[in-house]
Order: structure tokens, then sequence, then C-alpha cells
């Protein structure tokens, strides 16, 4: 079910229902999919799922949503191979020996980077803008990848 179709529940909520279905083992497809590999791919929050709340008073769940999510946009984009450039990117840190959360790491401060823009600036999230902050990135990665930049900055940015 895609989040349209689950009007009433918030993005916790959602983001919980696809968790504990993923752990009972019902198959997901889509943006569900990508949620789900994310939240498996971050073992040290896993306990912070289960005592979650809608309360809207925990700001260290409020930020591993959006880095769930944020993970999940770049997951989805591979997925179904679009933003085309993004798929490039991603290839070329694997091939110079980037996990594949590092590289998504890594992209997804671009989608981070460029929410952020459009909160501050009004408007719409901007597919060309968004590829050269990922370029940036990338590049910025494989000319120092024993920095490994994604996990320094997302460390950051996450609680």
């Amino acid at each position: 079910m895609r989040d349209s179709e689950q009007p009433g529940l918030s993005l916790l909520s959602r983001t919980l229902q696809i968790w504990n279905d993923h752990r009972r083992g019902i198959p997901q497809s889509g943006e569900q999919a990508s949620v789900a590999h994310c939240l498996q791919h971050h073992k040290e929050w896993w306990s912070g799922w289960a005592t979650a709340t809608d309360t809207g008073e925990n700001s260290s769940i409020a930020a591993r949503l959006l880095h769930i999510h944020n993970d999940a946009m770049v997951r989805s984009q591979l997925d179904f191979g679009s933003p085309r450039e993004i798929r490039v990117l991603f290839d070329a840190l694997r091939e110079k020996g980037f996990t594949e959360f590092e590289c998504i790491h890594t992209l997804a401060l671009a989608v981070s980077e460029e929410n952020a823009y459009v909160q501050e600036h009004g408007g719409s999230f901007n597919p060309e803008r968004y590829v050269k902050k990922a370029e940036r990135y990338t590049h910025e990665a494989l000319s120092r990848p024993n920095l490994r930049l994604a996990r320094a900055r997302i460390s950051l940015l996450s609680p």
C-alpha cells in the first residue's frame, strides 16, 4: 500500500507499519520495500522503533525518520532507474569499494540538502539541482575515499 492510500496515518505510523510488516515477513514492494530495506540496515535504531510513539516530543525519532526516508528515496531511485544519473553515481562509488549504505548515505546527503533548500526557499523538489548536489557529494567522496564522507556527515545529521 502506498502512502497516499493511508491518509490517516502519520509518517511514523506508516513507517512503523512497514517495519512491523517486514518483521512478520509480509512481502512489500515499491516505496514500502525501500523503506523496509533501509530500516533493516539501521540495526542501531531497531529498539527505538519498538518504543516510538506519535507524541511529537521525540526529536531523535523525527531525525531518524527523515534519515530513513531520505535513504529510501535513494533506494527507490536505484530500483526504478530514475533519475538515471543516481545509478551512475552509485555504481561509481561501489566500483571504488564503498559499501551499499555508504553509497546511499552519500547520495542521501543531496536529498537532505535539496529538501532543506525547498523548505527554506519554497517551491518543489528540483531533480536537476538534486542531481548536481549528488554529483558534488560523489566527487568529494571519490576524491577522499578514506574519509568515508557519507558516514561522517550522516552521523552528524542523525542521532
